[in-house]
């Protein structure tokens, strides 16, 4: 059958606002004659129940709940598992692509049900990732279940080399990395444009710039960063998210004019908010036991727009950011106390060195067209 014939099925834990991963990897597949449909959990009950989005087809299951109920979400996951199996036994499609451990028992059972190849696009280790939200016992549970699970499917793709590795020692044969990569000229702003947002939320001329956007949680080290730009009046920190720190985040910056938070922000301003920024910020505890995994959409973000990168040393992005030499790694004791590597950042002169390596990196290897073709190529050996 030729790839512009495949009908897609995508299974899909959220409610498809768009998520960037799985619109990046629709997306492609519709751009080369596939047709995609998405299965999506609407926790919020908020979006419409049909949508397309660029030729992605999505129709969501409204079934209200919300992030981080721990065990108390199996119910719910249950109730999604139960609707979603009902449309798609009555589905005519040719793969079922399952995102993230929450739909893999699902899509299992439906593609053995109707004879259908299945990819397993793993964006964490979801067992690990679940941390003490959930009883120890049904941890090991979801950690053999997916063992179980993942030799027996056709494909397994993964966002790095690291949890890849992983999935390959757990019995996974057939595995691919595809990603977080960016489309680079997704990230080419205007200068004009960039100037009148700096304008506009106030940032004085020469000062550095940094800035975090994404899931505010203890865990992301984002406090420290805070006290310490405080101390140094040349820097200007932009935050911007949303989640369970936002309004300790909110009481620490009060008063403080080198620092703004912008609250909760459109997918599509991050390549703006980005380009504003000299240096990106991505830390993760690493108590968290999917740090070693770790690489977060900030990185790539970075180096698609040709940003320095002040990371932990952890994962995927310290790997990375060590091989291209484009950011400086904190050392462990250096989260929680960020005074002095900001004032050596600020006077050492190589923010400039590590933008321009950023964004050779950005444009040589992590780029979306690359791992685009990897999902095309992989997608046509099934």
């Amino acid at each position: 059958m030729k790839s512009g014939n495949k009908k897609i099925l995508m299974l899909l834990p959220n409610g498809f606002d768009p998520d960037p991963r799985v619109y990046k990897e629709a997306k492609t597949l519709v751009s080369n004659g596939y047709s995609v449909l998405i299965l999506a959990w609407d926790r919020e009950a908020k979006y419409p129940l049909l949508d397309q989005i660029d030729g992605i087809q999505v129709k969501r299951i409204p079934i209200r709940s919300t992030y981080g109920r721990g065990t108390r979400q199996l119910l719910f996951l249950i109730l999604y598992w139960f609707r979603a199996f009902y449309v798609a036994m009555k589905l005519d499609f040719d793969i079922i692509h399952c995102h993230d451990f929450l739909t893999l028992p699902l899509g299992f059972l439906i593609a053995k049900l109707k004879s259908k190849k299945i990819i397993f696009d793993a964006h964490e280790s979801y067992s690990e990732m679940l941390g003490e939200n959930i009883f120890g016992v049904l941890k090991k549970l979801i950690y053999l279940l997916e063992n179980i699970i993942i030799k027996r499917i056709d494909l397994l793709i993964t966002v790095g080399e690291i949890l890849e590795s992983e999935y390959q020692k757990r019995g996974a044969v057939k595995t691919r990395v595809v990603g977080n990569w960016k489309a680079v000229e997704d990230f080419k702003i205007e200068p004009e444009l960039i100037e009148a947002e700096k304008n506009r939320i106030g940032i004085p001329k020469g000062h550095l710039v940094i800035s975090f956007l994404g899931f505010l949680h203890h865990d992301r080290k984002i406090i420290p960063l805070i006290k310490a730009v405080k101390q140094c009046k040349d820097i200007f920190l932009i935050l911007g998210g949303m989640g369970a720190q936002e309004n300790d985040i909110r009481k620490a910056i009060k008063g403080c004019s080198n620092i703004i938070f912008i609250g909760r922000y459109k997918p599509d301003k991050i390549p703006l908010y980005t380009n504003i920024s000299d240096i990106i910020y991505y830390v993760l505890d690493s108590n968290n036991p999917n740090a070693k995994y770790s690489a977060p959409n900030k990185l790539f973000e970075a180096l698609a727009a040709g940003k320095a990168i002040l990371c932990g040393d952890h994962g995927e992005i310290a790997k990375i950011v060590r091989e291209e030499q484009c950011g400086w790694i904190l050392k462990p004791q250096e989260e929680e106390n960020l005074n002095v590597v900001l004032q050596e950042i600020s006077q050492n002169g190589k923010v400039t060195e590590f933008k321009t390596r950023a964004f050779q990196a950005g444009r040589s290897k992590y780029n979306w067209n690359k791992a685009a073709q990897t999902l095309l190529q992989s997608y046509r050996t099934l």
